[in-house]
């Protein structure tokens, strides 16, 4: 049925026409009617418009109406200043003797080993209400700050601040696990988030004759699980890593790199694998894609901590070892592995208080003055670092003046040419290699949002 008052403004709008046509005699003898046919179908037009609209637009009940206002009302004091932020609703309502709490809340201690979580902050609700979120660092995987607000009937509200999404009865709704949440569930934001394009590659390089003989071994690990959110995002990141990996091992000689990757809940296993391959390769480089906390990694359903890594990484001393960590926090693991010996080149995707971003194609800088910026490799997939790393890579392997100087670095410095290499990528895909680059192409860099980290044993 019409509303009342889209019939009205129907009737305005018919009323307006028909005065036009009636006192526009002189014009439309000097126009031939053009003007009275363009005021007709504008008619038409914004009459059609409101008799489409009233059926498109999504009708909230009144209680979650409600509900959506008193959020807007305590928002202001809920988001830190200079935040980037978006908030949602879940569209379930809840009832009550439902519970509230945040995926994996308070037991995550710094990775310290013996430690004891805090107690978990959990919300049983006591009468009908409706969930939102709060998310305070969109487009960043986890951990990194929201929060959840339940709000009943009675207007009565509730907060449970942390780093991880909430759980309905110790489960994570599907629509919540969203990067970027449907328009019809937002109900506050100050950044547009756009669903990245790009297509993922298979490098090839051309084949490199080593002067070294040492046997190599690169293991790249994605830690998520299906039910996780991101999980998309990271298996593509994962075989961007894996495809650079596979196309170095084929230019070099058979048999002298092997690759292994890891994913899902093998994942949990990543430490047996570094200990295999340790025994029997000289050099072993370790790429991780996961969600993360300070000082740990969930791998396969499984936090692993830095000092589990530290403990595997001493156990080898005649090993040299490259580490690179794309999860949130991952800036934390810097000073637990930058005292080991033979450590050679660590990188992270981010500093130990921020979060490692998804692509992204276009963003708004959060640092003055504030401008939109664009990707300078918008055909990138997978998370934003490791996708400046990876063509960093590409290109100094495929530019024999570029990977000769890397090679003569290595010599001098006596490390692994791969150890080498990674330093440069890094440094090229924030374009701080002159001459040959000087684009940042890691956007979630350029906008202030993530600080990528950089430790190597020569400098």
């Amino acid at each position: 049925m019409i509303d009342s008052f889209v019939i009205q403004l129907i009737c305005y709008f018919t009323d307006r026409v028909h005065s036009t046509y009636v006192k526009s005699s002189a014009l439309r003898r000097l126009y031939g009617g053009v003007f009275v046919r363009k005021a007709l179908i504008t008619a038409f037009a914004v009459v059609l418009l409101l008799l489409i609209l009233p059926g498109c637009l999504p009708k909230l009940p009144k209680d979650l109406k409600a509900a959506i206002e008193i959020v807007k009302a305590i928002l202001p004091g809920e988001i830190p200043q200079g935040s980037e932020y978006i908030c949602s609703f879940y569209s379930k309502k809840l009832v009550s003797g439902t519970t509230i709490d945040l995926e994996n809340p308070g037991d995550i201690v710094d990775g310290a080993m013996g430690a004891t979580g805090a107690t978990n902050n959990k919300i049983v609700v006591t009468e009908p209400s409706y969930l939102f979120l709060l998310d305070l660092d969109p487009g960043s995987f986890f951990a990194h700050p929201v929060k959840a607000i339940v709000v009943g009937d009675s207007g009565q509200h509730r907060i449970i601040s942390g780093k991880w999404l909430p759980r309905v009865d110790e489960v994570v709704p599907d629509e919540l696990k969203l990067p970027i949440p449907k328009k019809e569930r937002l109900i506050d934001w100050n950044v547009v988030l756009k669903e990245p394009s790009g297509i993922l590659k298979n490098p090839v390089i051309d084949k490199i004759i080593p002067d070294w003989g040492e046997g190599e071994a690169i293991i790249v690990v994605q830690g998520l699980l299906p039910s996780e959110s991101l999980y998309a995002d990271s298996i593509q990141t994962y075989t961007q890593f894996l495809n650079l990996a596979k196309a170095y091992r084929d230019a070099m000689p058979e048999g002298m790199v092997e690759v292994q990757g890891i994913f899902g809940e093998d994942a949990a296993n990543t430490l047996t694998s570094i200990n295999s391959y340790a025994l029997k390769k000289e050099i072993v480089t370790v790429y991780i894609i996961a969600h993360g906390d300070t000082d740990a990694v969930r791998l396969g359903g499984v936090w692993l901590f830095a000092w589990q890594f530290s403990t595997v990484f001493n156990s080898y001393p005649l090993t040299e070892f490259n580490f690179l960590l794309g999860s949130c926090h991952s800036g934390s693991f810097v000073d637990d592995l930058n005292t080991i010996d033979n450590i050679r080149t660590l990188l992270t995707a981010c500093r130990e208080n921020e979060g490692a971003t998804r692509d992204m194609d276009q963003r708004y800088s959060l640092v003055s003055p504030y401008e939109l910026m664009n990707d300078f490799n918008s055909s990138d997939v997978g998370s934003e670092w490791t996708s400046s790393i990876v063509e960093g890579a590409i290109g100094i392997l495929n530019d024999s003046t570029q990977f000769t100087l890397v090679r003569a670095d290595s010599v001098i410095y006596n490390v692994p040419v791969i150890s080498m290499l990674l330093n440069k990528a890094h440094l090229a895909a924030l374009g701080k290699w002159a001459p040959y680059y000087t684009d940042n192409l890691d956007l979630s860099n350029r906008i202030g949002k993530s600080v990528p980290q950089k430790y190597c044993s020569w400098e």
